[in-house]
C-alpha cells in the first residue's frame, strides 16, 4: 500500500510540474510579445504603428500579471493534492528554483520560479525555516533577474512573495531588505516623466524607501553644509565672526532659535534662518520616526 502511494504521489508531482512548465511557457509567451511591441511609434507605416499598440495593449505587462495571478491560485490548490505524501525537510520543486528544467520560450524559468514556490510555501504546512529561506532566496534571484529583463510588475510579485515567506519566519532584516527590492521595482512601473515616478525616486534616493534611515543623514549634512556656506556668504554685522555664522547654522538646525535671536546676531539671516529652522523639522522628524522604526525591526 505505501508503495502504491508514493508511486502515485510520485505521478501526481509530475503532473504538476508539466502544469507548471506548460503555463510558465505561456506566460511568458505572452510577455515575449508584449516587449516586442513596447514602442509602437517606432513602426515606419501608420498601419504597423496601430497593430503594435493594439498589440501592445493586450500583451501589457498589468493585464498578464492578473493572469498570471489567478493561475497563481489554480496552482497552488493543485500542488496541495500533489504533495499529499511528500515527505517533510524536502523542497520537492527545487528544480525549478535551481532551474534545471528546459523551457521553451525566454524568462520561462523565472516564472516557473514564481509558480513553484508560491505553490510550495503556500500549499506545505510543515514548511521549515531552511526551506523557507531557500525558497525566498531564489525568489529574490528571479526578481533581480526580472527586473533586469524590464519586467518592473513581474519583479515586485516575486519580491513581494519573498518578503512574506521571510516574514512568515521572523526574519525582519530580510523581510526589510525585500521590501526595498519590491519599492525600487514598483517605481520602475511608472514612466520616467510622470509625478509618480518622481515622488519614489526622491523617496529612494533620501530615505530608501523607508527602509535606509540612515541615507537620510548624508542629506541633513548636505543641508546644514549649504546653510553654512550661504550663512558665511551673507553680509553681516561688522561685530559678528564667520565663526558665529557657522556656530549658528548649526545650532539652528538643531535647536531652532527665535526672531529675536536672530536680530541680535545680524537682521540680514534673519530669512536663512528661518528657512533652515523648517527644513530641519521636516528631516529630523523623518529620521526619527524611521529609526524607531528600524531599532524596533532588528
Amino acid at each position: 500500500m505505501t508503495a502504491a502511494s508514493d508511486e502515485d504521489g510520485e505521478a501526481r508531482l509530475s503532473t504538476f510540474k508539466t502544469l507548471v512548465t506548460a503555463t510558465a511557457n505561456a506566460i511568458a509567451e505572452d510577455l515575449e510579445r508584449g516587449q516586442r511591441y513596447r514602442h509602437p511609434n517606432l513602426a515606419r507605416s501608420r498601419e504597423e504603428r496601430a497593430s503594435r499598440r493594439r498589440s501592445h495593449r493586450e500583451f501589457d505587462e498589468r493585464g498578464i500579471l492578473l493572469e498570471y495571478e489567478r493561475r497563481q491560485l489554480g496552482a497552488q490548490r493543485s500542488f496541495v493534492n500533489a504533495a499529499a505524501s511528500a515527505r517533510p525537510g524536502i523542497l520537492v520543486l527545487a528544480e525549478f528554483y535551481d532551474r534545471t528544467t528546459p523551457f521553451d520560450q525566454p524568462h520561462a524559468e523565472l516564472i516557473a520560479t514564481m509558480l513553484a514556490a508560491s505553490a510550495e510555501a503556500n500549499g506545505r504546512v510543515w514548511l521549515n525555516r531552511v526551506e523557507g529561506a531557500a525558497i525566498a532566496e531564489a525568489l529574490e534571484r528571479t526578481g533581480q533577474d526580472l527586473l533586469a529583463a524590464g519586467l518592473p510588475r513581474f519583479a515586485a510579485a516575486a519580491f513581494d512573495q519573498a518578503a512574506n515567506i521571510h516574514g512568515r519566519f521572523k526574519n525582519a532584516r530580510a523581510e526589510d531588505r525585500c521590501e526595498y527590492l519590491k519599492s525600487s521595482a514598483h517605481r520602475r512601473t511608472y514612466p520616467w516623466w510622470t509625478p509618480m515616478r518622481l515622488m519614489w525616486t526622491l523617496s529612494w534616493a533620501l530615505f530608501g524607501y523607508g527602509y535606509k534611515p540612515m541615507r537620510l543623514l548624508v542629506w541633513i549634512a548636505l543641508t546644514v553644509a549649504g546653510f553654512i556656506a550661504y550663512m558665511l556668504h551673507l553680509p553681516r554685522d561688522p561685530t559678528v565672526t564667520s565663526g558665529d555664522a557657522f556656530y549658528l547654522a548649526i545650532q539652528n538646525f538643531v535647536n531652532p532659535m527665535g526672531l529675536g535671536d536672530a536680530k541680535q546676531v545680524s537682521a540680514k539671516w534673519e530669512a536663512a534662518l528661518e528657512i533652515e529652522t523648517y527644513i530641519g523639522d521636516i528631516l529630523r522628524n523623518i529620521f526619527f520616526v524611521l529609526l524607531i522604526r528600524r531599532w524596533f525591526r532588528l
